[in-house]
């Protein structure tokens, strides 16, 4: 990574993480456009229901693949291979213990998760349906995102695009099938899920066991290092949040628009989200795109190098931010339409949700950035704080919004403290700038 340009180095990593990313973000659009379509104000409502856990079951695999893949990094850099080596057994082993604390707690909890956020009758059966199937396949929602990222740290960026590529089109033509054809509404999307996810599994483990792989499956040289789970874990654990953040804010969502309002809100929140997640994936795919080299060059003390990709990722993302707002104002009827089988009272509701939610998503791409660069430098307080800190402070603005303006308000929470919270990750920011430049 050294001897190449830091800029060519840069679009290398991050032109197949965002495509990978863009594809994910299509998947899960196509996705929820088999819903709509086919099931309806209820069909959306359903599986926003059952996200939230599953945004946590996913934020495990990030935690493992973001916090394994920053630490074998930096152990690249400084010419650490064995070290590389065990923190990559670890990683794996630390997927396998998790999957089955998070098996067993799905299986212990069953219905109540959907039944906390106030769902009855038709939706509540199908999103406990969608989620008991999906439980029970944790293992593969974990490995799933680990792999591919630690794929992309052993210094292979397009095999994990085509993992993720391969796996996104799995889904959509099983999606087609299971949903469109045979008429499996939300089971069949679980299937759906599992089985692309199974595959991406399969040819992960392929890669670690080909000679291309530096990380190898097997390592024969492993010393067990409990250590390394928590500097693993402690490390992804701003990723962890970021869902965590992501599954409390839809939970609460869906609990304030089902009592303030009724299953066509809800649906519309999800098709917010689906339409939003086009940003939201274009600027983890560049924030992804940068953690290597950022974790990579300051292990090698190259922080001029470090300086080059900030600028780089925070202009881009940025400015895509700006560029996703102006067009979704500007065709907000079409692209809820595709979502919606003529249903105005919903296609009202979303375009409402769109101008209301989401003019503050440039701020939340910076938000979300800033905290993989903490995570990247190994600042786990910093990435931390910036992670849980967009829960919390998100609470007052739920109690009393929703109170002051209805509808309106519930829609206004997030971006209102998402500018709030934006004041505090730019400081940071400029501050960790200022250090780099001093070195």
């Amino acid at each position: 990574m050294l001897s190449q340009n830091i800029s060519r180095q840069f679009w290398r990593f991050s032109i197949p993480s965002v495509m990978a990313m863009i594809v994910s973000g299509i998947y899960l659009i196509v996705d929820g456009i088999f819903i709509g379509q086919v099931l309806g104000a209820d069909g959306l409502a359903a599986i926003n229901l059952a996200w939230p856990i599953m945004f946590l079951v996913t934020g495990i695999g990030l935690m493992i693949g973001v916090g394994g893949g920053a630490l074998i990094s930096i152990a690249s850099g400084q010419k650490r291979p064995e070290k590389a080596h065990n923190l990559f057994s670890h990683a794996l082993l630390l997927m396998l213990v998790l999957a089955a604390l998070i098996s067993l707690s799905l299986y212990y909890l069953q219905a109540a998760p959907i039944r906390w956020q106030g769902a009855s009758g038709h939706i509540q059966v199908m999103a406990e349906h969608y989620l008991t199937i999906m439980g029970h396949g944790s293992l593969l929602v974990i490995v799933s995102c680990a792999l591919p990222i630690l794929v992309r740290n052993d210094n292979a960026p397009n095999v994990a695009t085509g993992l993720m590529v391969l796996g996104a089109l799995a889904n959509i033509a099983l999606d087609y099938l299971f949903i469109v054809q045979w008429n499996w509404d939300l089971k069949g999307a679980a299937y759906a899920t599992l089985a692309a996810q199974a595959l991406v599994f399969t040819l992960a483990l392929a890669y670690f066991g080909s000679a291309r792989s530096q990380l190898k499956l097997v390592n024969r040289e492993f010393r067990f290092t409990p250590r390394y789970f928590y500097r693993i874990a402690n490390l992804g654990l701003s990723s962890f949040f970021t869902t965590l953040y992501t599954a409390f804010i839809t939970v609460i969502h869906n609990y304030l628009f089902l009592k303030f309002g009724s299953v066509t809100e809800t649906g519309a929140y999800a098709i917010v989200l689906y339409i939003s997640v086009v940003y939201y994936f274009i600027a983890e795919g560049f924030a992804n795109g940068m953690q290597p080299l950022i974790s990579y060059n300051y292990g090698a003390k190259r922080y001029d190098n470090v300086l080059k990709v900030l600028r780089l990722g925070f202009s881009i993302i940025i400015g895509s931010g700006i560029v996703c707002v102006v067009l979704l104002n500007s065709f907000s009827e079409l692209s809820v339409a595709v979502f919606n089988n003529n249903d105005p009272a919903l296609l009202d509701a979303t375009v409402l949700g769109i101008r209301l939610h989401l003019w503050a998503m440039p701020l939340d791409g910076l938000i979300f950035t800033g905290a993989v660069v903490f995570q990247s430098l190994n600042q786990a307080s910093r990435a931390n704080v910036i992670s849980v800190g967009n829960m919390l402070i998100q609470l007052p603005f739920m109690l009393l919004l929703p109170l002051m303006w209805g509808i309106s308000g519930i829609w206004l929470v997030m971006p209102v403290s998402t500018v709030v919270l934006s004041v505090l990750v730019g400081y940071w920011l400029i501050k960790l700038r200022q250090q780099l430049r001093s070195n």
